[in-house]
């Protein structure tokens, strides 16, 4: 075992021995004994040894005869396979590697375009798109769109400009692609030739058919254009930015530091405003439609009706009050067809789904659990389709032939996801996954098959064909993972923990091996806390539970609870922190801490706490408001101090800061610095977009003047996911690691 380092000195000048730390000036520790542990962090987050085999990517062709998956080749080229969905029979189509390459070729030089001033969330999560046909796939090589003829493996650019080009969405019947480029809506013929230029912004601070960052990250509204059926008009929304400050994020590693701009809503202050527009595809002014464009909110989805009518989803600024509106005349007002109303918060919880007759599908939580509601065309309630304590996750849509609408839900394990389906009449649920674990399928176009990834917490996922009976047709791919043959992984073991007030709160624990109740083992509490996340899942967490299995072999007992606030457990039990983020969670948290003491085999003296984002707030939270409790804390990107949050987050359930004073400065970080006891470890990367380094940076700020120690780890150009971060991931798993085994001292 290491011999525990000195601590660093308290005081003002605390933070000049971290400093090390963040300059790099202080080797990592040695690995420490069992380096050549076969469950090693090199192993986990270097080497990929655990990496699943399931395909990176998998999309099913029109008709649902076929699907594309995306492999991992020779030297870790990337491949696309097609296979046939009932035989299994399988032929590669192209090696995208050298495609992407050749592509690279024709432009020497050229590298991928800046975004300049950031609008997304998250780029990276823009996938290629597959032609209505199922022949062709367009991506994004180096900002540019290339088509890829699949069964020649011919690739070509479609543009060629030194702004980029964001998501290609073809027309329904594949003809045109449209795009953003500038912040304007194009068109132009998806095999190539002359492009289209559909919208023209008047300023730069207005972005058509493309959200704002705070859209995109909280409601998951990215791309903001969407083609009629017929193919002959595009919805799409303006987002005028002008209001928004801007926040800037430095890269620090170039000769002279480069700044990026993000326009960030704070919460309590201005948004983006927004209107929906029709335009012609064919070229054309834009026809504004009656919008709440001076109305506080956020537009939330929108579309066209099957028969072509324009909808939208509106969400007030408070998120008291949802509405879905519908054009029956793009000359007059829309019409409201469905409205939910919480005085906490009410939120969009699946996609409206319009059917062929004007029905309506719709999720509700209006009962007290996520629900299925079928509507009528004028909006009236024909029947609940789903009822009881569980929730419908998940909607697939609606199998033709049988008339059952095919959803996820977690009915009998709140810990677990399984795929149903119920009649659009009404009646007995059906279960198509009656095995414990968490099902997540990908449905074929027409319903008729299911592809569906199966896990538990101590099985690897597998990949399994089903037809819409729920039969298992084949095994695509077993996800058997030979480098955890023979390792003895210690198990992930769930518990029902009664709260004081008799709430049955779900908790999962990792026991060291050889674990004995006559010992007293160090405890880790692993920590999120906060809502739309469970922790508690029987499924399979990848490298996150090699990591908490890593730190279970050194001795430690790993544990984790879901607090209220937490998702699946119904309305009231997450709206449970309305106003007053941390209190509820802690008290819950503290709740299975002293459970687990009551056992008799954790020592107090030993405990520790750990997360990230939310977790990494709940982690101050938690040493600053019961330093009694904990001996050490790991906070990676922290929120601090809820004011330096974005506006549709926080407020949802928070408030505005005007409205809710005395909530925010209960939940504020650095106010109370001088009350940490524990050593701590706090880490986040430079240019983190989501909670910003400011965050950090108070925290550092309040604890130095409180004369506190603490250790300080940042990373230069790293994002919110330092986590899982290519470059940064194992150094980042190594600190903890090592951090934590100083500050408990467990027992091998």
């Amino acid at each position: 075992m290491s011999q525990p380092r000195p601590l660093p000195p308290s005081g003002p000048f605390a933070l000049a021995v971290c400093t090390l730390l963040l300059l790099g000036a202080c080797a990592p520790p040695p690995e420490p004994p069992g380096a050549d542990d076969p469950l090693s962090l090199e192993r986990i987050f270097r080497d990929d040894a655990f990496r699943s085999p399931l395909p990176r990517r998998v999309m099913w062709r029109p008709g649902g005869e076929q699907f594309l998956t995306w492999e991992a080749g020779e030297d870790g080229r990337q491949e696309i396979w097609a296979e046939t969905a009932r035989t299994g029979e399988r032929r590669r189509l192209v090696d995208l590697t050298a495609v992407l390459d050749a592509l690279a070729e024709e432009r020497p030089g050229r590298e991928p375009s800046p975004l300049g001033e950031v609008n997304m969330a998250d780029p990276a999560r823009l996938a290629p798109v597959l032609s209505p046909d199922g022949r062709s796939l367009v991506g994004l090589h180096r900002g540019d769109l290339y088509r890829l003829d699949l069964e020649t493996g011919r690739a070509s650019l479609l543009t060629n400009d030194p702004a980029p080009e964001w998501f290609p969405t073809f027309s329904p019947d594949g003809r045109r692609l449209a795009f953003v480029r500038d912040g304007d809506l194009f068109v132009l013929p998806a095999g190539g030739g002359l492009e289209r230029r559909l919208t023209r912004r008047t300023r730069p601070t207005e972005q058509n058919g493309l959200a704002d960052w705070v859209h995109e990250e909280e409601l998951d509204v990215p791309r903001a254009f969407w083609w009629s059926p017929d193919g002959q008009r595009l919805l799409y929304a303006r987002y005028d930015v002008s209001p928004v400050p801007v926040f800037t994020i430095t890269d620090d590693l170039p000769l002279y530091p480069t700044v990026e701009r993000q326009r960030y809503p704070k919460a309590g202050l201005d948004n983006a405003r927004v209107r929906l527009g029709i335009v012609p595809a064919a070229g054309g002014p834009t026809r504004w439609l009656s919008t709440p464009r001076d109305e506080d909110g956020y537009l939330v989805r929108a579309g066209f009706t099957p028969d072509g009518r324009p909808w939208f989803v509106w969400l007030t600024r408070s998120q008291t009050r949802l509405t879905l509106r519908v054009f029956d005349d793009e000359t007059g007002p829309p019409r409201t067809l469905v409205e939910e109303f919480d005085p906490r918060w009410v939120e969009l919880l699946d996609e409206p789904r319009f059917l062929d007759d004007g029905r309506l599908l719709w999720v509700s939580d209006r009962d007290g659990y996520r629900h299925l509601y079928l509507f009528a065309p004028d909006g009236s309630l024909v029947r609940q389709l789903t009822a009881g304590p569980f929730e419908v996750r998940r909607v697939l849509g609606v199998h033709a032939a049988s008339g059952r609408v095919l959803f996820v839900s977690n009915r009998g394990d709140a810990r677990g996801r399984r795929v149903e389906a119920v009649s659009l009449d009404g009646g007995e649920i059906e279960t198509l996954t009656p095995e414990p674990g968490t099902h997540d399928p990908r449905p074929s176009p027409d319903l008729e098959l299911l592809l569906v990834t199966s896990s538990t917490a101590n099985r690897p996922p597998r990949l399994d064909l089903l037809d819409a009976a729920g039969t298992t047709l084949r095994t695509v791919n077993d996800g058997a993972i030979p480098a955890l043959d023979g390792l003895d992984l210690p198990p992930i073991e769930f518990e029902d923990v009664p709260a004081t007030d008799g709430t049955t709160l779900h908790a999962a624990i990792i026991r060291p091996p050889g674990f004995s109740p006559a010992r007293r083992y160090p405890l880790l509490v692993y920590v999120y806390g906060g809502p739309h996340a469970q922790l508690v899942t029987d499924r399979w967490a990848g490298s996150r539970g090699l990591f908490l299995r890593h730190l279970a072999r050194l001795g430690l007992v790993v544990w984790w609870l879901d607090n209220r606030g937490s998702a699946g457990r119904g309305r009231e039990f997450e709206r449970a922190v309305y106003r007053r983020l941390g209190e509820r969670e802690l008290a819950d948290q503290l709740d299975g801490i002293r459970w687990l003491q009551e056992q008799g085999w954790v020592d107090g003296d030993r405990i520790a706490i750990y997360g990230g984002s939310y977790g990494g707030f709940m982690t101050l939270y938690a040493l600053l408001h019961a330093p009694e409790t904990f001996r050490a804390g790991v906070s990676y990107a922290p929120v601090v101090d809820w004011r330096l949050y974005d506006t549709i987050y926080t407020e949802r359930y928070m408030d505005t800061p005007d409205a809710n004073p005395d909530g925010y400065a209960a939940s504020e970080l650095p106010a109370l610095a001088d009350r940490l006891e524990a050593e701590l470890l706090l880490m986040h990367g430079l240019m983190d977009n989501n909670v910003h380094f400011q965050n950090t940076v108070r925290m550092i700020d309040a604890l130095t003047r409180a004369g506190k120690p603490f250790e300080l780890m940042v990373y230069p150009r790293a994002r919110h996911g330092i986590r899982t971060t290519g470059s940064t991931r194992l150094d980042f798993h190594r600190r903890q690691r090592d951090f934590l085994l100083r500050t408990l001292e467990p027992s091998p």
